[in-house]
């Protein structure tokens, strides 16, 4: 059974709904042009692109014009930006919106150091005044609902973001995304829900759980704690993005058919980055994938491959062999994945 309500559970305005209440979080290096889609034809009801600078500058890097690239077919379109300064990111975010974008997503989340060095990211937790400015700014140059993704605080003994989310909503933010764990944390430990329950008493927009999601279970636990209106989810989805297929109440995919999905995501890295790059972007990707299906001593066989043809060529015959008639339940990886720029 799905976790919360399905289809258009969430508003961010007349015009602008969330398809369900299950997302994906933006992660750098991970949440790319190809595994957006693939997580959106298994179901997931909203998503958000690689966070990208709102530094002028930046901003015709390759690596910028990729994160910007929007996803055909998916309604809305999300890009999350970060900085601190209000008029920057304002006219950041215009940019994006004369580009297609149809939310604009602001980062007081990340606790990278190169993000917090530049007092931005989950750096800003320590200015919230400044919060309120920049969404303010942001909310007030463009037509379309600006959101946030923020932590629980600095420390894990304060709740500064809970006062961050108060402060965006009445500054003009139209949903909350909040990790359980504060920027201290980074990603060490166990999400804490409790805080953000107090989030959600102050609120009166949407508020998406987010931290330790990897399962039907971990998103019900999670929303039940947090009382939040529905569940992001960053690291969890890595390497089976067709957890989004059963928080919406559908069958998982069997072992052959999960085989074929890391194909296709396998051959969508290929097209869109170039053979190049997308023979050494998939080995992350497809060591996730061998992770949770439980066999990443195949990890040996794949990664010395030094062609975009002869990884799909083993692909496609490990697809044919016996893993893809094993049994089909799921499986937990032989290790936690160890992403530090996941959300």
């Amino acid at each position: 059974m799905p976790v919360v309500a399905p289809a258009n559970s969430i508003s961010l305005s007349s015009t602008v709904s969330l398809r369900s209440p299950f997302a994906l979080a933006p992660m750098a290096g991970l949440t790319d042009v190809p595994f957006r889609t693939l997580a959106w034809e298994l179901g997931a009801g909203y998503m958000v692109s690689e966070m990208v600078t709102s530094k002028a500058e930046l901003w015709e890097t390759g690596k910028s014009r990729l994160r910007r690239v929007l996803v055909p077919g998916v309604n809305p379109n999300a890009v999350q930006i970060a900085g601190h300064d209000p008029l920057v990111m304002a006219e950041s975010a215009k940019r994006l919106v004369g580009e297609g974008v149809e939310v604009i997503d602001i980062n007081f989340g990340c606790p990278a150091k190169k993000v917090c060095r530049k007092a931005a990211g989950s750096a800003l937790l320590a200015d919230i005044d400044n919060i309120g400015r920049i969404v303010e700014s942001v909310a007030s140059a463009v037509d379309v609902p600006v959101t946030i993704k923020t932590r629980t605080g600095l420390t894990i003994d304060d709740a500064v973001g809970v006062l961050a989310a108060y402060v965006a909503q009445e500054a003009g933010a139209r949903m909350v995304v909040m990790h359980g764990r504060s920027r201290a944390c980074r990603f060490k430990g166990q999400a804490s829900y409790e805080k953000i329950q107090q989030a959600k008493q102050k609120l009166n927009i949407p508020l998406l759980v987010n931290g330790d999601i990897d399962s039907l279970a971990s998103a019900q636990r999670a929303r039940e704690i947090s009382g939040a209106d529905g569940v992001m989810i960053g690291r969890g989805a890595i390497g089976q993005p067709w957890i989004f297929a059963e928080l919406i109440g559908k069958p998982l995919p069997n072992r052959q058919q999960q085989l074929q999905i890391m194909l296709r995501h396998l051959k969508l890295m290929h097209e869109f980055y170039g053979p190049e790059q997308g023979l050494r972007i998939a080995r992350k990707h497809i060591e996730a994938y061998l992770g949770r299906l439980g066999v990443s001593h195949l990890c040996r066989e794949f990664m010395p491959l030094d062609s975009a043809d002869a990884q799909v060529v083993w692909l496609s015959l490990l697809s044919q062999g016996p893993l893809a008639f094993a049994n089909s339940s799921r499986l937990v990886g032989e290790s936690q994945l160890q992403m530090n720029s996941a959300a």
